[in-house]
């Protein structure tokens, strides 16, 4: 038999922390690529809006994880 079942994945917090940025991403090129835009206009949006994204995920892990557990 295979030691599979005994075996536990062990995830670290800051081994998740590329997560929500690789998802923005994603998302972003999904969303901009449906766009029938010129290319220059396409390329300007893809740098707003990950840089407004970059911002919001960082105060939002600022917040979580400065919040003092009871």
């Amino acid at each position: 038999m295979s030691n599979l079942n005994n075996q536990r994945i062990k995830i670290k917090i800051h081994q998740l922390r590329l997560v929500p940025y690789l998802a923005i991403g994603s998302l972003i090129f999904y969303f901009n690529s449906n766009l029938d835009l010129n290319y220059i206009v396409k390329g300007y949006l893809v740098l707003m809006q990950s840089q407004l994204c970059i911002i919001v995920i960082y105060f939002l892990t600022a917040r979580f994880a400065n919040k003092p557990h009871k």
